[in-house]
């Protein structure tokens, strides 16, 4: 488990640099863009994996893991 969470800290940190770099650098590109795209959606794939696999740095407090599942809640509930 302490392997898969180095990795994700990993690719988070990475994700975090792409973002500092859309920040100060954008040749627009179409690899620029599909960098950036790439980045996008790995962060949100792994901020939406359960909260035991992340890092304890990127575990959400018990206050945002509320309104997150409050969140949650409501879209299911608008969905039907």
């Amino acid at each position: 488990m302490e392997n898969l969470q180095d990795s994700i800290r990993r690719v988070l940190s990475m994700c975090r640099e792409v973002t500092v770099w859309r920040e100060d650098f954008d040749p627009g590109t179409a690899e620029w863009y599909t960098l950036l795209a790439l980045s996008q959606e790995t962060h949100r794939l792994l901020i939406s994996l359960p909260a035991e696999l992340l890092p304890e740095e990127e575990r959400p407090s018990p206050a945002m893991a509320e309104i997150l599942d409050a969140l949650q809640d409501a879209t299911k509930e608008g969905a039907k």
